[in-house]
């Protein structure tokens, strides 16, 4: 690489690091309602064209993107936490009025927040999840290193696993019972652990057959829970990569494709006979999420 060629790439992360300062900002601040000029002087540029400069770099409008990123937020919580009311889920996300959360979650999703906690539509929450993460991906341009990834001894954990199987856009559903079920339980955060299996690839796994496991950490004398549709299992202990994700992970494909695609090649690393899996260090909306923290692990040899 020349030195000019060196110069160009310094000053495009220098702007793509502005850039995620703004996102990182205004997913700290989600309670706020900056307005333009609050927003682009969080990066250092100016009103007058960072409206421009943001849309050109993730697709959406910067005002539409603080919306959507509240309304997630606000969303969330009546999904999993259903004891949220409505009025508190509002003034978390940033509104005043609760009509005009109301008039707001109901454009996005199509149901009002109440009828939403009850009993959620989940392929139109799926759609305004995967247009937020896309545009916070184009938005944050790729910053993971291989120095991010740190290979660590695991201790082998006794959980309880619920499977999800089948479609993911109808994963919250089981989730919602895995939380109700630890709950009930007494395995709940964080006295209890709580990690994601991903034995099988979604995107060359026949929907059916598609294969997640919620896992919860629990004591060695827990022999599972038959009626509930809950069993255990033991994740092994050994070497593992683990790459720490910061954020609300809506999306952790990407990060596994990156370990493969980049992190193994050039580690040396071979891999063991396990699946892949994640521990909700920092569970969002409970952390805000600047603060939330996913760590995924990849079985090493």
């Amino acid at each position: 690489m020349t030195r000019s060629s060196k110069q160009d790439e310094h000053s495009r992360r220098r702007y793509f690091d502005r850039m995620a300062r703004v996102v990182e900002r205004i997913d700290a601040e989600q309670d706020a309602s900056p307005d333009l000029e609050t927003i682009s002087g969080w990066a250092g540029f100016s009103p007058y064209h960072f409206h421009r400069q943001f849309r050109a770099l993730s697709g959406m409008p910067v005002q539409r993107f603080v919306q959507l990123s509240r309304l997630h937020r606000a969303g969330t919580k009546l999904a999993y936490q259903p004891r949220t009311r409505v009025t508190d889920a509002a003034l978390d996300a940033g509104y005043e009025a609760p009509e005009a959360f109301t008039r707001a979650f109901r454009a996005w999703i199509g149901q009002t927040p109440s009828a939403f906690r009850a009993g959620p539509d989940w392929l139109a929450w799926q759609a305004l999840s995967n247009t937020l993460q896309a545009t916070r991906n184009r938005a944050m341009v790729e910053t993971t290193a291989i120095d991010d990834v740190e290979i660590r001894v695991f201790a082998s954990v006794h959980v309880a696993v619920m499977a999800h199987r089948g479609d993911m856009a109808k994963i919250g559903d089981t989730i919602r019972r895995f939380i109700d079920w630890r709950q009930s339980a007494g395995f709940v955060p964080p006295g209890s652990r709580t990690f994601n299996l991903f034995p099988t690839d979604p995107r060359t796994t026949p929907i059916e057959d598609h294969l997640v496991m919620l896992c919860a950490s629990v004591p060695a004398w827990f022999a599972g829970d038959s009626p509930a549709g809950v069993r255990v299992d033991e994740i092994p202990g050994g070497r593992y990569a683990v790459l720490p994700i910061t954020g609300p992970a809506m999306d952790l494909e990407e990060s596994a494709l990156w370990l493969y695609r980049e992190w193994l090649p050039a580690s040396g690393e071979s891999l063991r006979d396990y699946p892949l899996f994640c521990e909700r260090v920092r569970l969002y909306p409970q952390f805000s999420a600047t603060e939330a923290l996913t760590e995924m692990f990849l079985p090493l040899a």
